[in-house]
């Protein structure tokens, strides 16, 4: 920490600027974000292909419950796993309006290929 200050104090940095450029350098809340919406589309698609009728909280519990969300849930800094409160927070943004911008096609592909999911799939599923 020491450098740190010593480094930001020769570049006349306030503690602010500096924040507001590593929160700009990391996009980790966006990946992280966009990492679950992908899980919980290829989630749905896998049902619809088996013929698994599962509601949205359904299916958020079970990506939420895969060993491949823990595993992605590790590489990010979050607090200790909590999966009931990650089942909440995550069909809660799902579900919210202001994250009709992130659900288009060009953001997600199916699972094992570079193929985009249409949006009419995404709208059916979402």
């Amino acid at each position: 920490m020491k450098d740190i200050l010593k480094y930001l104090k020769e570049r006349n940095m306030s503690e602010e600027e500096a924040i507001g450029y590593i929160e700009a350098s990391l996009p980790y809340k966006r990946t992280w974000k966009m990492w679950r919406f992908t899980l919980y589309l290829w989630a749905r698609i896998d049902n619809e292909k088996r013929g698994i009728k599962k509601n949205r909280i359904e299916t958020v519990a079970q990506v939420v419950l895969a060993p491949k969300y823990k595993r992605l849930y590790d590489t990010f800094y979050h607090p200790k796993f909590d999966p009931n409160n990650e089942i909440k927070k995550l069909t809660q943004l799902i579900a919210e309006p202001r994250q009709d911008k992130e659900f288009k096609s060009k953001n997600f592909v199916y699972e094992g290929t570079k193929r985009n999911i249409p949006q009419e799939v995404i709208n059916r599923l979402r």
